[in-house]
């Protein structure tokens, strides 16, 4: 509701009435609806309705630009009109150019007011327009003569009328008067109006013609005579004038031409000023002869100035806009006929532009002045847009870091400056190690924040030249380039890059209150030395980092051709893994851990071995990896765990005893949801007791699979099953995870063993975990212990389990059984005291 009578009114006791009030009252009651009317000034009213706080605006006229917003209904309620209004003091003016130097006032956002401001615009006539937000303060205004004019609806004029009012013959753009809604909110409230207005409009006994007879009498009396039928009565009046005075005519006939030649120049001004774009011009005398409104507007020229402006004090104004006045000195000499081409200019406030620019000579006929007439179509947006799709294009829309596309783009590039310069460059290939599971276990949200974070952290690492660009899913290259011609010295750069940037990503990750760890395996090429197009230098960097997986992952690898081989064997064993499952071709290996300095036997990891009917014996470490990304080691880790259970049971049956038996589990079998209900099954098969079975995980497995690791843990802890960590030392492990895990052995890696005694770091650490293990209650065992020295060293610093090659290789069963198995008197360590394998196997159970 704004006051504006009589359509609508805002009476002195605050209520409503006025024609279009009491319709909808009208309607309201047909159609049981209940009206809560909103007082509002109009600048307010299609806001309000945009914000959801009114539902429908009841008097309002069409336009394209509010129909973006708005939705109206079909049939119009009433027609109305602009209308000028004057002081009665005022001379009437006659037509619009009477307004020309006048003040008036228009309502903000009223399509009457800026229409006319449009009609005065195009007619070049000179208005001073002043808003006002209501129709009372327009006419208090136009009484007080603070204004000349006041132009609105004709409709909501006659509201108004007093002594001080009248209206001028100046009408124009008659609309149909409309209701609205926000768009898209209420079709069914504008089809409902559109139903009565139909019914009611040609009904003299409805509310309508009620309504109009009680409140719009007063304005069907009073239409005005249409403006086109004055028009055509004065051509006519005209037409008759000129035949009577024929021969003053032909005595102004130089009069008439040079008033056309005017106005055919106003309309051509007209026309250059409507163009959206840049026009202007200048002469050989660096004077600007000609600009448009949107060239004055960016070279913040005066208009109101109608001399000739130096282009010197222009570029003063507008110091960037400089090179819009380039190669005119080619123009002005014919040294070309035309110029065209796109440019980055700054206007006057210093906003950036793009322009389509175009440029011609030109020679007025009255002037011996040579000229150049410029023309530039403002492209900014569209480029803008342009630039946008492409950078899309170039991107990856995650991390915002180049794709493969522009990668591809850049190393094709730097081929060529390698060939041209002589330098090298170096292709990084990361790929995170498991990365897949994050995205499984704390989902893709997660996953991607890890993505985004990881990419950070590469390009911290990295020159500024350099790009770091995603490749897939979990997989991103570094691209260095402009690196040493002597490849050597390429390659030591490349791997000190490798290096910080695998410690950069295996630093811990924080997400929603998740703590994370991964690493990554990095496949390096250097160019042009190993590889000679795009696509070799990707394969090969690709090879490399498969082969730097295969060797235990969170390392690097420089390409070699030997890699090429290793791949393609690759390839063979994955074949040949399937039919080696099939085939019953895996066979099991002991390997005795031994206790304390009497050496006693007390358990045996399992060691797996593929017997290949043509190579012989192939090593884990060559098929596991392969297994492992398959998933075939899900059957062959079941294979493994059923041969053990079986065997103890065996023994157990046979001898009576049975050492315990380590197996080990990997990454991919911890993931597996059928792990613990696997081994409970088994364990009820074969009725062997669970302490005899102690799973090794690896430390890196453990910080990888997180809290998932942990439950699964806890699960075949409950089973009654011992758990010990594997290659412990070489992970990120803090003490505080390792207290939450349910261990019962720490397994110090071979890596460390192998450099003691002597090796100041190694013995650090060797020291370290066993201090550590004695603190927390676990049980340590040294592997890979090979010399007498290396056994006395961990012996002095309280090791007293041990595995490796001074004692025993791995075993076959048969072998294992002639030595461990023959004698029934041998001791073991139990509860730190030595007693017989009968024993032990008693006590354990009972325990």
């Amino acid at each position: 509701m704004f006051h504006a009578p009589p359509i609508m009114e805002v009476n002195p006791d605050g209520s409503y009435s006025g024609f279009m009030v009491e319709l909808l009252d009208e309607l309201a009651k047909l159609e049981h609806w209940e009206l809560e009317w909103v007082r509002l000034y109009w600048p307010e009213v299609i806001p309000a309705a945009l914000n959801n706080q009114i539902d429908l605006i009841p008097f309002i006229s069409y336009s394209e630009e509010r129909a973006k917003y708005l939705d109206y209904n079909d049939i119009g309620i009433l027609t109305g009109w602009g209308q000028v209004f004057v002081h009665r003091s005022e001379e009437t003016p006659k037509n619009i150019l009477g307004l020309s130097g006048k003040t008036i006032a228009i309502i903000k956002n009223e399509i009457y007011g800026e229409k006319l401001a449009g009609l005065c615009e195009l007619f070049i006539i000179e208005c001073n327009f002043i808003e006002v937000s209501t129709y009372e303060e327009a006419f208090e205004l136009l009484q007080s003569r603070k204004v000349s004019a006041f132009v609105t609806s004709n409709l909501v004029s006659y509201g108004y009328s007093n002594n001080f009012v009248k209206k001028t013959p100046i009408a124009f753009e008659p609309r149909k008067v409309l209701f609205a809604t926000a768009k898209n909110t209420n079709a069914s409230l504008l089809k409902t109006i559109d139903h009565y207005t139909k019914l009611w409009r040609y009904d003299k006994e409805s509310p309508y013609f009620a309504l109009k007879q009680k409140y719009l009498s007063e304005i069907e009396q009073d239409q005005p005579i249409p403006p086109w039928v004055i028009y055509v009565l004065l051509a006519v009046l005209g037409l008759l004038l000129m035949l009577a005075l024929i021969s003053l005519l032909l005595r102004q006939q130089v009069k008439i031409k040079t008033q056309h030649i005017e106005e055919q120049s106003d309309k051509i001004r007209q026309i250059i000023n409507l163009v959206p774009h840049m026009i202007f011009a200048t002469n050989a005398n660096g004077k600007l002869i000609l600009a448009n409104r949107y060239a004055s507007k960016f070279f913040g020229i005066d208009r109101s100035n109608k001399k000739h402006h130096d282009k010197k004090d222009i570029l003063e104004k507008a110091q960037k806009a400089a090179n819009l006045f380039d190669d005119e000195e080619l123009l002005l000499r014919r040294d070309a006929h035309a110029l065209q081409k796109e440019i980055e200019t700054y206007n006057v406030d210093d906003e950036k532009f793009v322009l389509n620019v175009s440029k011609v000579p030109f020679i007025a006929r009255y002037s011996r002045t040579p000229s150049v007439v410029t023309v530039g179509v403002d492209i900014t947006e569209s480029k803008a847009y342009e630039n946008q799709i492409k950078h899309m294009a170039q991107h990856d829309l995650l991390t915002g870091l180049p794709n493969k596309l522009l990668l591809n783009d850049r190393l094709e590039q730097s081929l060529v400056l390698t060939k041209s310069y002589g330098h090298s460059g170096a292709v990084l290939f990361i790929d995170l190690d498991y990365f897949k599971n994050i995205n499984d276990s704390l989902g893709h949200a997660i996953g991607d924040e890890l993505l985004k974070e990881v990419a950070r952290r590469i390009k911290s690492q990295v020159r500024e030249g350099d790009t770091v660009a995603r490749h897939s899913g979990d997989e991103f290259i570094v691209h260095l380039n402009h690196l040493s011609g002597h490849p050597s010295k390429a390659e030591s750069f490349a791997k000190n890059i490798a290096e910080a940037i695998n410690f950069a990503i295996a630093q811990e990750y924080e997400f929603e209150g998740n703590k994370l760890f991964t690493t990554a395996s990095i496949g390096i090429v250097i160019y042009p030395s190993s590889a000679k197009t795009v696509e070799s230098i990707i394969k090969r960097a690709e090879t490399a980092m498969y082969y730097a997986e295969s060797m235990g992952r969170n390392r690097y690898a420089v390409f070699t051709r030997a890699m090429e081989k290793a791949v393609v064997r690759r390839q063979v064993l994955e074949s040949e893994l399937h039919k080696a499952l099939q085939e019953s071709r895996f066979i099991l290996r002991f390997q005795p851990q031994i206790a304390d300095d009497d050496y006693k036997c007390i358990g045996a990891e399992a060691l797996l071995r593929w017997s290949h009917p043509t190579e012989g014996i192939v090593s884990p470490t060559e098929f596991i990896p392969i297994a492992e990304q398959n998933h075939l080691i899900i059957p062959i880790g079941e294979w493994v765990l059923k041969q053990v259970c079986h065997q103890i049971k065996y023994w157990l049956e046979t001898y009576g005893y049975s050492p315990f038996i380590t197996v080990n589990l990997s990454a991919v079998q911890i993931r597996n949801s059928d792990l613990v209900h696997y081994i409970e099954k088994l364990l009820e098969q074969t009725q062997i007791p669970p302490h005899l079975l102690e799973l090794e995980i690896t430390e890196t497995v453990l910080l990888h699979e997180g809290r998932a690791s942990i439950e699964v843990l806890n699960q075949l802890r409950n089973l009654g099953l011992k758990l010990s960590i594997d290659d412990f030392g070489t992970g990120y492990s803090s003490l505080n995870y390792l207290k939450r895990l349910p261990l019962d052995k720490l397994k110090i890696d071979r890596s460390f063993v192998k450099d003691i005694p002597g090796d100041p770091d190694s013995e650090t650490i060797i020291n370290t975990i066993i201090n550590m293990s004695h603190d927390m209650g676990l049980e340590v065992i040294a592997e890979g212990v090979e010399t007498k020295e290396q056994l006395n060293y961990l012996l002095a610093e309280q090791c007293c389990l041990f595995q490796g090659f001074y004692f025993d290789p791995p075993l076959s069963l048969k072998q294992f059984e002639t030595k461990y198995f023959d004698n029934l008197h041998h001791s073991v360590l139990f509860d730190n005291k030595v007693v017989s394998l009968k024993e032990y196997s008693k006590k354990a159970k009972k325990h």
